[in-house]
């Protein structure tokens, strides 16, 4: 009996999916590996080998899983044509839950420029997608395929909650790398990547605990399943006679993403003897417009055959979808019109040591950080990657051995050739094996263009000339700061104190210390800062310090409950139009309480908060937050209360006072809050 099609609305597309893990793997920690060092650690851009370094374009493809099988000679021999299982694939004997990851990488455009000893710039175009399939138990796998098993007919078959999920996305990055200190023996390097992310498209389908049961003939017994659906919204069309192409120049997801890395080097006759990497990639996430078809579901097709769940020939998915729900087969519950894909955010450790002359070996952790319950984003897994490896200027030789948290063992191996990389991170265990269930290789062609020889010469000659210099001006304390601009040249003491000592520590020299024995303040000479009120509250700390207070308030006097219970009252009636600074016109009576209770008491201070709902970007959101905040502001100062009075705060749609999933929350949401005091922010 074959079952061709999903039983559940989420196995649609279930296992077109496969995957692997990192890309580049084996390559990225070559000491000559350029621009696509950044992609793992933008710490290596500073201080690298090369001067410039120009990718055109490379490409990395990785795909794997524990579910599915194939058979090598297919493989090797581009035979994917007339495949069905138990011919050319077939399903893994084991009763693990199946996994499936895959992940493409285009690196396109992209360089890297050395500006001096210090300073690097990058500057990439990549292009990538990101697969995962969690959590498909055995049992239900035995019922999908075109062989079923039929010792899992007319059972009761749980399956935990199912998970399959995917994300295309394109990204702008800029890279700034410097070296943070560096001397004979060591060298500590910093790098940042911020990157404009464009989501191409996401979809995500899970489940909760699912119950099944089938019998020879399809016809289901028994199907209890909530199953959240969710695609952005370009993806609508795809399928009923649309192309992918179409699908991506319709409305996309924005959003922004950011790596940071550090490496340390110890050095040996100007050679590095051992690399040390700590990087976190792809912090960061895309906001995509949900389509109308991304729904919660409740499963109700007991009594029905699986046929019926299939998309039918010619069918889009807006009419398959409501076929189904015309049916009774499902039941929508509704799902939110936005969400938040976030990157596959992964922490690396690396550490590379030079073995013997120009042979390495490079030990490497990619920790995935996303968590494998998220519905909607997928992620890298986590593997540990050792590489011994070759290298010289021209020419490298690599052969990564990587174990990943599935259990999934590879041996690869791959070339660099002057201007040409090539390899694989599964080639070599893939020719070992007749059935193969992972396969990678990535590719590309760079432009190299190496630090020359003779300008380091030069940079070494003027720092000579600089040491020399040092050596022959005065600093007889030896404080650091040479006589002719130490205002004590026979006291030592630090540079900040132009050479002067401070015995006590408060940042007042001793020269200029009242009180030299006692730490004091700044502000009174070295001595202690008095508290002329006597409220408790020293004069450094009173924001009201001629007038007696509360410790509680900064030892300003207490604002009267009632008043403070006024402000806020008003404050909580003031709204917005929507995408607009613009307040309500039912509002303005609460403005002018507020101005009632400013006008009555003169040494009142007003902060004002903007805030937004969740509509738009971070960025807008911001700036339209503090339009909000100016715009009560101004119109109090159209009214007589001085600008001075008042300070305003942009807090955007971090601090939502409702929920933004309905109309009425978010309006809530566009508003201000007030705080009022009797002393300046």
């Amino acid at each position: 009996m074959r079952i061709r099609k999903s039983v559940l609305l989420l196995l649609g597309t279930l296992l077109c999916l496969a995957g692997y893990s990192q890309s580049f793997i084996g390559y990225g920690y070559d000491n000559y590996s350029g621009v696509n060092s950044l992609l793992l650690n933008p710490g290596m851009l500073a201080d690298s080998k090369y001067k410039v370094n120009v990718n055109l374009v490379s490409v990395s493809g990785t795909v794997g899983n524990n579910a599915y099988e194939m058979d090598r000679s297919k493989v090797f021999g581009f035979k994917f044509s007339n495949l069905s299982e138990g011919d050319g694939y077939y399903k893994i004997k084991n009763s693990d839950y199946k996994y499936m990851y895959a992940n493409t990488d285009i690196l396109g455009p992209s360089a890297m420029f050395n500006l001096n000893s210090k300073n690097a710039l990058g500057i990439t175009t990549r292009m990538r997608t990101v697969g995962n399939v969690y959590n498909l138990g055995n049992s239900l796998f035995q019922l999908i395929g075109n062989n079923p098993n039929p010792d899992y007919y007319n059972i009761d078959i749980f399956n935990r909650s199912l998970q399959t999920k995917m994300q295309a996305f394109a990204e702008a990055g800029l890279s700034y790398g410097r070296v943070l200190s560096k001397d004979e023996n060591h060298e500590l390097k910093f790098g940042l990547t911020g990157k404009y992310i464009a989501g191409l498209a996401y979809a995500g389908a899970s489940s909760g605990q699912m119950t099944v049961n089938l019998d020879p003939l399809n016809n289901i017994a028994k199907l209890d399943a909530d199953v959240t659906t969710q695609y952005s919204a370009n993806l609508d069309d795809f399928g009923g006679g649309k192309s992918i192409s179409d699908a991506f120049s319709k409305k996309t997801g924005k959003g922004w993403g950011l790596d940071l890395g550090f490496v340390y080097e110890m050095k040996e006759e100007g050679e590095t003897r051992l690399r040390l990497g700590l990087s976190v990639t792809d912090l960061g996430s895309v906001k995509y417009t949900n389509s109308t078809n991304s729904q919660i579901y409740t499963m109700t097709s007991a009594g029905h055959n699986t046929s019926e769940l299939a998309i039918q020939d010619g069918e889009t998915y807006d009419q398959y979808i409501n076929r189904l729900q015309t049916s009774g087969l499902i039941l929508a519950k509704g799902a939110p019109p936005t969400v938040n894909v976030k990157l596959p955010t992964a922490l690396h450790l690396n550490a590379d040591y030079r073995v013997y002359k120009r042979i390495f070996i490079d030990a490497d952790v990619l920790l995935n950080t996303v968590a494998a319950t998220n519905p909607a984003t997928p992620n890298y897994i986590t593997t540990f990657t050792v590489t011994p490896r070759l290298e010289k200027k021209w020419f490298s030789v690599y052969s990564p051995v990587s174990y990943n948290a599935q259990g999934l063992l590879s041996w690869g191996a791959g070339f660099r050739l002057g201007p040409l990389f090539a390899g694989s991170g599964t080639v070599l265990s893939s020719l070992l094996r007749k059935r193969m269930q992972a396969a990678d290789v990535h590719v590309g062609l760079n432009i190299p263009i190496f630090q020359h020889a003779n300008s380091k010469d030069k940079k070494d000659r003027k720092s000579d000339t600089l040491y020399k210099k040092i050596l022959i001006t005065h600093d007889r304390d030896s404080d650091g700061v040479v006589d002719d601009r130490d205002a004590c040249p026979d006291s030592a003491g630090p540079i900040a104190l132009i050479g002067c000592p401070d015995s006590d520590g408060d940042g007042v020299p001793n020269n200029k210390d009242k009180c030299p024995g006692v730490k004091g303040s700044p502000n009174f000479q070295g001595c202690p800062a008095p508290d002329t009120d006597g409220d408790s509250v020293n004069d450094d700390e009173d924001k009201c310090p001629l007038v007696k207070g509360l410790v509680s308030n900064h030892g300003c006097p207490p604002i009267k409950p009632e008043v403070l219970q006024r402000m806020k009252r008003a404050a909580d009636r003031i709204f917005f139009v929507r995408a607009k600074a613009v307040i309500e016109k039912n509002c303005f009576p609460e403005l002018d309480r507020v101005l009632e209770i400013l006008q009555a008491d003169t040494t009142l201070h007003l902060h004002i908060e903007g805030h937004t709902d969740s509509e738009g970007t971070d960025a807008r959101n911001q700036a339209l937050s503090k339009r909000r905040a100016k715009a009560v502001m101004h119109w109090l100062v159209s009214k007589g209360i001085p600008a001075s009075r008042m300070d305003t705060e942009a807090v955007g749609s971090k601090r939502p006072l409702a929920s933004n999933d309905t109309p009425e929350g978010m309006a809530q949401n566009r508003r201000v809050e007030m705080e009022l005091t009797n002393w300046k922010h």
